[in-house]
């Protein structure tokens, strides 16, 4: 049926009015990374992509408008690349990402389940949220589980002034591990995958399920130094035995919660802005101490086939893209 739909597409492409291009724009604590894709003849290429380092390093528990630079930088990008349209990653560390069982019905029967247990679920009234769900499964007892995010309200505007004073218009956010899942799990894969995001300074692990974000947990500790040498061993098997117990706990969740359906984590998926740490030696550690099989990241299984079209970033780069390509991919 899927292929059948594209077939459709190709011959008969979607009015320009209701589809257009966006930017996918990844705000880390360090650099700004963009990219564009264009379709020709049915297919995606890479049109514009780039990145821009921050002079000081962001702190992404500030609203964005209270970090310097970033409108700047921001101006310079939409100047260089004259992107109007965008979709943005939102850090970790504002949203909340978590599954709820709701009794199905249409879509605004199954928000005001949501909303009304909002508080429940997070540090925020309702009054104070803003909410997004998506369908994981439909139950035999006739509810459905859905994955919800919820993000502050006074952080979505904020994020939606700054681009606007940067000529910009948000059409949408995602969490940046939500835009990892739409980067790196093909999009007809129906697996359960563990997507763990390397940084310097935290480590964020996801489990997604069918390219769903179901859950999220961040580590918060130093694994590299400033030259991305890696800290002491004890630290890095620290971290190891962190990312086990997250993965035993889905384990424990999957099994008390059968009715679910969800499948055994089939491996790891690494990812890092920083290409050196998916070469460095703490990914072998992993792989020696979790009895998971570890991939390393293909940012383009979404785009289009690496034996087809040749991207114009090079692979050890590429790495670095994986959360601006997953937010330039998601509506296209």
């Amino acid at each position: 049926m899927n292929n059948f739909l594209d077939k459709i597409k190709k011959q008969i492409p979607v009015p320009k009015i209701i589809c257009f291009d966006h930017a996918g724009i990844d705000i880390s604590s360090d650099h700004i990374r963009h990219i564009n894709f264009k379709k020709h003849n049915g297919k995606l290429t890479v049109d514009k992509y780039g990145k821009e380092n921050f002079p000081i390093s962001i702190n992404k528990k500030l609203l964005l408008s209270e970090n310097t630079n970033t409108i700047e930088i921001l101006n310079k990008i939409q100047k260089e690349f004259k992107y109007r349209y965008v979709e943005v990653s939102l850090p970790e560390e504002v949203a909340y990402v978590y599954t709820q069982e709701v009794a199905d019905g249409d879509t605004e029967t199954i928000r005001g389940q949501i909303e009304f247990k909002i508080e429940e679920n997070v540090p925020l009234t309702a009054d104070e949220a803003v909410f997004d769900f998506v369908n994981v499964v439909l139950l035999k007892n006739n509810n459905r589980l859905v994955s919800v995010s919820v993000v502050a309200k006074k952080v979505i505007e904020d994020y939606i002034e700054v681009f606007q004073k940067a000529n910009m218009k948000v059409v949408s956010f995602l969490t940046q591990n939500q835009a990892l899942s739409k980067s790196l799990v093909n999009k007809n894969d129906i697996n359960t995958y563990c997507i763990v995001n390397i940084e310097k300074k935290y480590i964020v692990v996801s489990i997604v399920a069918s390219g769903v974000v179901l859950y999220t947990s961040t580590i918060n500790k130093t694994l590299f130094d400033e030259n991305l040498n890696t800290q002491r061993k004890e630290i890095l098997e620290e971290v190891i035995k962190d990312i086990y117990r997250i993965i035993i706990f889905w384990i424990s969740y999957t099994e008390e919660n059968e009715t679910y359906g969800l499948n055994k984590i089939k491996s790891i998926i690494i990812s890092s802005t920083h290409s050196n740490i998916i070469e460095s030696d703490f990914i072998n550690m992993m792989t020696d101490k979790l009895a998971l099989q570890i991939d390393k990241p293909n940012v383009w299984v979404n785009a289009f086939d690496l034996n087809n079209e040749i991207p114009p970033i090079v692979k050890i780069e590429s790495y670095q893209y994986a959360t601006a390509i997953g937010l330039a991919l998601s509506k296209l």
